[in-house]
């Protein structure tokens, strides 16, 4: 008889430790909201959330390189655009200073103008990012790439030709500047390519001597058409940039929706077995109460 009530109360006892950790498990869910507290609830689901997040860390990397490259390509898409204005200014200038009326000293009038502007050329090539960083220099981001030599007034290249490129997704990369050389060292025309400080140190210094040729005009010309096309490369850059945030974010907002129905607990059916836990826990310490008396009462008799 001993063995057989020793038997039952360990039972017992054990049935009630089950049932008090039940509950435990199910207000430490419902206290944070989570289904999956440790991964051995539910290995599978916990994998699942884990391979997920990981995924998001990276979805979240592609994008903030988005926005790094996005902040230097639209700092260099400015730039292009206000050479693109100085180079069509410069363009009207070498017009008008090939017109007959003008005497020497409009010619040298012109020529400060365009000197002027041919320096702001030079300051644009020069252009830094918000860390300061040169956009226009290749990798020797932080070498000055153009810098106008002291003795001789020309400008003399200390870059180099390399393009930055960033991870946008898991198979695309996209530059975040442009080939400085070849935006300023490379620039096009009928004759074959030129260096655009050259060219202008040219037409200056031909306007100092009071003449001007046809051939800087076409130059001008072909200048402002090649600046304008590196405008336009950059902002299709942009556009794909922007297209690929896109495609990130939705992947996104569906990561979080799969995580959260994979990891969010259901409150209220989670109440609802709260609820029973609590019944049957009760129901078993009163069986266990009334039995133990029971036994009790037999013993005495």
């Amino acid at each position: 008889m001993a063995i057989s009530t020793r038997v039952y109360n360990d039972q017992a006892m054990s049935t009630l430790n089950r049932i008090t950790g039940d509950i435990q498990n199910i207000q430490s869910k419902i206290a944070t909201g989570r289904n999956i507290l440790k991964a051995s609830d539910d290995p599978a689901i916990s994998t699942k959330i884990s391979f997920t997040k990981d995924q998001k860390v990276m979805l979240e990397r592609y994008n903030a390189n988005i926005n790094m490259s996005k902040n230097r390509l639209e700092q260099a898409e400015t730039a292009m655009g206000t050479s693109v204005n100085i180079l069509q200014r410069i363009y009207e200038l070498t017009i008008q200073a090939r017109n007959d009326t003008n005497n020497l000293a409009d010619r040298q009038s012109i020529g400060l103008e365009v000197k002027n502007l041919r320096d702001q050329m030079l300051s644009l090539a020069n252009t830094r990012d918000a860390n300061g960083q040169y956009i226009f220099a290749g990798y020797k981001v932080e070498t000055q790439p153009y810098v106008e030599d002291k003795t001789t007034g020309k400008v003399v290249h200390h870059g180099d030709s390399g393009v930055h490129t960033l991870q946008i997704s898991r198979n695309q990369r996209i530059p975040t500047s442009l080939n400085g050389a070849d935006v300023f060292l490379r620039v096009p025309h009928d004759k074959g390519v030129e260096n655009m400080f050259s060219m202008l140190d040219d037409i200056v210094a031909k306007l100092e001597l009071g003449k001007m040729d046809d051939d800087f005009i076409d130059k001008m010309d072909s200048s402002v058409r090649h600046f304008s096309l590196q405008q336009t490369k950059i902002g299709a850059t942009i556009n794909r940039s922007d297209m690929q945030k896109e495609v990130n974010d939705r992947q996104l907002l569906l990561m979080d929706q799969d995580i959260s129905n994979l990891e969010d607990a259901d409150i209220a059916k989670l109440v609802t077995d709260l609820q029973a836990k609590l019944v049957s826990r009760n129901a078993a310490q009163q069986a266990f109460v009334k039995i133990a008396q029971d036994n009790l009462f037999n013993y005495l008799r």
